[in-house]
C-alpha cells in the first residue's frame, strides 16, 4: 500500500507535467497568431487547422486532469495512512460515546443533587420563617 505522501507526490508530478505541456500548447496556440499578426496576414488554413488541433489537445489535457483527479481519490482513499487514519477515528468515536453516556449520567446525578438542594432550600426557609415567629 502506498501511503498519502507517495500519492501526493505522484499527483504533483503528474500534475506539473500537464500544466507544462498545457502551458506549451497555449504559447504555441498564441506564437501562430502573433506570427501571422507580425507579417500583416491572416492566418493561413494550415495554421487555422493547427489551432484547432491545439485547442482538442488541450481538452484531452483537461479530461485527463479530471481522471488524474479520480485516480488520486481512489489511491488516497486506498492509501495505508488513511486506513490508519480511520481506525484511529474510529477509536476517537468509541472514546467520545463511551464519555458522552458518562456526562449523561453526571447530568442525572447533578438534577437529583440540584432537586436535593432545593428541598433543603424549602426546609431551611420554613425554618428560618418558624425561628422568626419564636422570636
Amino acid at each position: 500500500m502506498t501511503t498519502i505522501a507517495e500519492v501526493k507526490d505522484v499527483f504533483e508530478t503528474a500534475l506539473q507535467a500537464i500544466n507544462l505541456l498545457d502551458q506549451a500548447l497555449a504559447d504555441e496556440r498564441k506564437a501562430l497568431k502573433r506570427n501571422a499578426f507580425a507579417e500583416g496576414r491572416p492566418l493561413t488554413d494550415e495554421e487555422v487547422i493547427h489551432r484547432k488541433e491545439i485547442v482538442a489537445t488541450r481538452v484531452k489535457l483537461a479530461d485527463a486532469m479530471e481522471v488524474l483527479a479520480l485516480d488520486t481519490v481512489d489511491a488516497l482513499e486506498n492509501s495505508s495512512d488513511v486506513g490508519q487514519l480511520i481506525h484511529n477515528i474510529n477509536a476517537v468515536n468509541f472514546q467520545l460515546e463511551n464519555d458522552l453516556e458518562r456526562l449523561k449520567q453526571t447530568e442525572a446525578t447533578a438534577a437529583k443533587a440540584a432537586a436535593v438542594a432545593g428541598g433543603m432550600v424549602s426546609v431551611v426557609h420554613k425554618l428560618l420563617g418558624f425561628k422568626a415567629k419564636l422570636v
